[in-house]
């Protein structure tokens, strides 16, 4: 069996919670696309879509409170689809209001609970919009049993069953052995039944019908089987029948109006199965009258009479009753699985089969699985273009490494064959020197030196080049080895940049969400503002991408708050009343550049001035230029608002965005000219996993200064740097550089006394700082490992990194140096006070 067919499965759940947060973002996206422009239909039909297969998704897992929601939402849709009803301000509010619940439901089930609020009125207001709800369902169902809204519930006899072969579905083949097993699953009074079901192909979402029917099935016994195979199934791919197999106490009607969807079905015959023949789905002997819809048969909706169920209480129903009663027989859907105190619970009971109902109840309180924790982990989508060109370079590598292997096994070879030729040359060699006194005994005889040589190299000529042939090898297997290499090393930087572009997310998936903080904020505030989104399409890495959302929210905020002004305030300084407000996103090198502006009031600065005195931060005679004004806004608790809201005014924002940035390696600057507007902006490092760094040295260790915070570096004579208040400082180019040396913060002997030493100068236009180092190795690409324990709290120190050698790099964290240093330097100028 398929381990899609259990909904606690946690592979599931997490593709079902990724697919469900898509669904929901384009619901929401394109509501207000239609709030613009309610004649898109394209953007209804993606509306509609996106509800129906959240539906369905939510049913298969069963969270049927959700599915039960959605369905509502859906009915409202299709009227709007159907262009009965018009989209305006009320209904776009309901629906965001709608997809908001949506939203906290699978929250609540990510957390592994079940929403609770009552949302009877928000309920009721979208049936006010769908008054033919009722009518179209007893039309599309009329052949399934209902009651007169205030007639006693009666126990009438059955409908005649429809004669044989009106379906037409022919049972699939099964074998004794695949019998037995299905029999064998039955538990207690169990019976095994095959349901068969045809679907309606003009359905826009007909290929998920299948998985709809499975889990209503599920709600009244357990399907053990379904032809074709649920894996199929859930493809997206039309069957147009489908066969159910199932265990269950429920008869063939319960089995029919279960499987019975008056949108997605054309016919449902339930076949209770006593042996493993095959026949029709509508053999009479053992299966009750098949279902069909209006589609079907025209003939059986104008002539059968609507009648109770034979499985319902005797007795009086209310009108809610009987409303939800047609509700659920009709069009099988649950109410939310929550009691809310109201006409729902016992109308819901009393459409259950007898025998299932403390079942339910019981599973509505049943605590969720330890263990089970579907929200843990975040999945990415990727093209599969880009792991098609991964496993392209991982075939790469494998043959890479084959070619390693057998040049490992020539050079064994080689190392054999040299230890060879050393013991020739050895023996060879000893042997000459044995001979040696015979040559001499030959000289003082009278032999010539010529012919003693001639001898000598008539017997041992081959010692001089015995490795001659072993060198040749030797250099064929370092070419080879260096053509090796060099692949490897192109295949590793490729397969770097193929998993750095797997991580790459378009920052779409959080600039989406702001056109729906936009237009909440402008309602909230009596302004009118236009949001403009470009480059949604920029790329960065998705750990970024994670913890941006908080940072760019506050700006955007701060731009709709303080920014633009009223529409009044706006038409009397000559400016169109509807404000601009812009998202930006752009590469830059190795950087990602997001700037928010918008075209307000800008910057007051006197105003920051005034409230900077006021707490304290600033001294009233201090001259305060543009550029400082706008780091003022940065602080902790500083906010020109004149009144606290629920938007701004409490002074947490702004230097929450700075610390956030700070921790994501960027920087964050503000530019404004009053009247004029202000902008934001946001540089980012594309990621956070492997940085190029500028490899220094400090007495004998080696530290990475990432290369993006590097803005130059320089070598000096000692004596260029001066003092003034204790603290060393160096001019480059009419600027005043302070210096912070690495070997005094970290505690490190300095090993070389010279004249000469390195500054590197790291920070940003608005900060700098001078590093003094002993020596520059060079630039490398880094891998950033993460710093544990005692070491985390690290000063100045963001983690680790090991170099090609095995050796440890620590990398700088430059935003925490730049710290350092205006601490020291702030150090220096109180003991100079005292002094």
């Amino acid at each position: 069996m398929s381990d899609y067919l259990d909904p606690n499965n946690e592979e599931l759940l997490k593709d079902f919670f990724a697919e469900a947060e898509q669904q929901v973002e384009q619901l929401e996206s394109n509501v207000l696309v239609i709030e613009n422009d309610p004649s898109n239909h394209e953007a209804i039909d993606e509306i509609f879509r996106a509800a129906h297969t959240l539906k369905g998704g939510s049913a298969t897992v069963e969270m049927m409170e959700l599915s039960h929601f959605t369905h509502t939402v859906e009915d409202v849709l299709d009227e709007i689809r159907s262009d009965r009803l018009k989209v305006d301000e009320a209904v776009v509010d309901i629906l965001l209001t709608s997809i908001d619940v949506i939203k906290a439901m699978l929250e609540a089930r990510q957390n592994g609970s079940i929403y609770q609020e009552n949302i009877d009125d928000l309920e009721n207001k979208l049936h006010a919009y769908i008054p033919q709800k009722g009518d179209a369902k007893t039309k599309a169902s009329a052949p399934k049993p209902a009651s007169p809204v205030s007639a006693p519930v009666q126990t009438v006899a059955p409908v005649q069953k429809a004669p044989a072969q009106s379906s037409g579905m022919i049972l699939p083949d099964l074998s004794e052995a695949e019998f037995a097993e299905l029999k064998e699953t039955c538990e207690g009074s169990q019976k095994l039944w095959c349901v068969a079901v045809k679907f309606d192909e003009n359905n826009p979402m007909n290929t998920v019908g299948g998985i709809q029917v499975f889990a209503a099935l599920k709600s009244v016994g357990n399907v053990l089987k379904t032809v074709p195979d649920f894996d199929a199934l859930y493809e997206d791919q039309f069957y147009e029948d489908v066969y159910y197999y199932i265990a269950t106490e429920a008869d063939g009607s319960q089995l029919e109006d279960a499987s019975f969807l008056s949108d997605v079905t054309l016919i449902t015959d339930a076949h209770y199965l006593v042996d493993n023949t095959t026949g029709t789905a509508s053999d009479v002997s053992h299966s009750a009258a098949p279902v069909q819809s209006p589609v079907a048969s025209q003939s059986t909706v104008s002539s059968a009479p609507i009648t109770p169920s034979l499985d319902l209480p005797q007795g009086n129903i209310s009108d809610a009753q009987n409303d939800l009663l047609k509700d659920i027989l009709n069009d099988n859907i649950l109410k939310p699985e929550s009691s809310k105190g109201s006409a729902s619970a016992p109308a819901e009971n009393a459409s259950k089969p007898a025998g299932t109902s403390e079942v339910k109840e019981q599973k509505k309180v049943e605590p969720k699985k330890e263990g089970v924790h579907p929200q843990q982990g975040s999945i990415l989508r990727v093209d599969s273009r880009r792991i098609d060109n991964l496993m392209n370079l991982v075939s790469e590598a494998v043959i890479n490494k084959a070619s390693f292997n057998q040049l490992a096994m020539q050079n064994a070879s080689e190392i054999s064959h040299f230890q060879t030729l050393e013991a020739e040359f050895k023996e060879k060699l000893h042997s000459l020197f044995d001979k040696l006194p015979d040559y001499i005994e030959e000289a003082k005889n009278g032999a010539s030196a010529n012919e003693i040589r001639k001898n000598i190299m008539q017997e041992y000529s081959t010692l001089g080049n015995i490795f001659d042939e072993y060198e040749a090898e030797t250099k064929n297997i370092y070419a080879k080895f260096r053509s090796y290499t060099q692949n490897l090393g192109t295949i590793a930087g490729d397969l770097q940049e193929g998993v750095m572009k797997i991580r790459m997310v378009p920052i779409n998936q959080i600039f989406s969400r702001f056109p729906r903080v936009v237009r909440d904020l402008q309602r909230d505030l009596n302004k009118k503002i236009d949001l403009v989104i470009e480059g949604e399409d920029t790329e960065l890495d998705k750990s970024v991408v994670e913890d941006l959302l908080d940072p760019i929210m506050h700006c955007v905020r701060n731009s709709v708050d303080h920014g633009i002004e009223m529409p009044d305030v706006r038409v009397a300084n000559g400016k169109p009343e509807t404000g601009t407000v812009l998202l930006k996103a752009s590469n830059e090198g190795n950087m990602i550049v997001i700037e928010i502006k918008d075209d307000g009031a800008g910057i007051d600065v006197e105003k920051v001035k005034r409230k900077a005195i006021e707490k304290g931060l600033i001294h009233p005679d201090k001259v305060l230029s543009d550029q400082d004004a706008y780091q003022l806004i940065m602080q902790p608790g500083f906010s020109t608002a004149d009144k606290i809201s629920n938007i701004s005014g409490r002074g947490v924002g702004l230097d929450v965005v700075k610390t956030m940035i700070q921790n994501l390696k960027g920087t964050i600057s503000v530019n404004s000219a009053k009247g004029k507007g202000t902008s934001f902006i946001i540089k980012l490092p594309l990621t956070l996993a492997i940085i190029q760094g500028l490899l220094v040295r400090v007495g004998r260790e080696v530290y990475s200064i990432p290369i993006a915070n590097v803005i130059e570096s320089q070598c000096i004579n000692i004596k260029e740097i001066n003092h003034i208040d204790n603290y060393e400082i160096m001019n480059v180019r009419n600027e005043v550089i302070s210096i912070l040396r690495l070997s005094r913060l970290f505690g490190i002997k300095e090993t070389v006394q010279s004249d000469e030493c390195y500054i590197v100068i790291v920070g940003s236009q608005e900060k700098k700082i001078g590093v003094m180092v002993d020596a520059l190795i060079g630039e490398e690409d880094v891998v950033i490992k993460p710093l544990k324990d005692q070491f985390t709290n690290s000063p100045a120190i963001a983690g680790a990194s090991i170099l090609g050698d095995g050796s440890v790099s620590l990398i700088i964290d430059v935003s925490q140096l730049l710290e350092l240093g205006v601490k020291q330097e702030l150090l220096a100028q109180q003991q100079n006070q005292y002094m």
